[in-house]
């Protein structure tokens, strides 16, 4: 009799078996990974910045090809420039400060290349003001900045999917007359650079477009990168 009481104390007192798909346990990994992968992301990030002095996109992916009327009224498309370098920016010829002083600090940037350099950037100013902005006006304002310069726009409905695909805006700000062509045009005012590759790599901020060796610095290691 003492003996199955022993046993049946024995039997009750043993630790309940864990299940194996214990929530907590599953919680608690999950945390884990989702740590490892943010850091492994990060890391690899941090690593693509080094080095640049424009902010490095990353993952880079392929630039959204506009397709935009240039000189002439010819269509120009992005792929066009495929195998160089290209760096454009938004804006309008009647701005007063940003893009003069834009387009004039790209000017000493592309001038500080070295002629076999210069062969390989393309410089795009793309104008949001396409009412005022005709090819002739544009071509003539964007090559007193440099020769090499192209100008671009497109009616509305091709600019605006232009300005959302790289993230950009803009807006029509009445004048004080309110006559038609009394008005100005708020736009961002970054600058994109495209890699020979067609990929959208680096963005600048207009500030740093004065920094003309550091721009160069950024170009020539774009340029030699392997392609893709």
């Amino acid at each position: 009799m003492s003996s199955v009481t022993q046993k049946s104390t024995l039997v009750s007192s043993a630790p309940p078996k864990r299940p194996f798909f214990d929530w907590r346990v599953w919680t608690v990994a999950g945390v884990l990974l989702v740590a490892v992968v943010l850091s492994i992301f990060l890391g690899l990030k941090q690593h693509a910045q080094q080095g640049f002095f424009g902010m490095r996109l990353f993952p880079l992916k392929a630039a959204y090809d506009f397709k935009l009327t240039g000189p002439n009224g010819a269509e120009v498309r992005l792929d066009q420039f495929r195998g160089k370098t290209v760096l454009f920016l938004f804006g309008f010829t009647h701005c007063a400060n940003v893009c003069p002083t834009s387009l004039t600090n790209l000017a000493d940037v592309y001038q500080a290349l070295t002629p076999e350099e210069r062969k390989q950037v393309q410089v795009v100013f793309i104008s949001v003001d396409p009412d005022r902005d005709k090819p002739q006006t544009l071509a003539q304002y964007v090559t007193s900045f440099d020769p090499s310069f192209v100008g671009l726009t497109a009616p509305k409905p091709t600019m605006d999917q232009t300005v959302l695909s790289y993230g950009a805006s803009y807006e029509m700000v009445a004048g004080p007359t309110n006559e038609p062509n009394d008005y100005s045009v708020n736009h961002s005012a970054y600058t994109y650079l495209v890699n020979p590759s067609g990929k959208l790599e680096l963005l600048y901020g207009n500030e740093k477009l004065a920094e003309v060796q550091r721009m160069v610095s950024d170009i020539r290691a774009v340029l030699h990168e392997p392609r893709s």
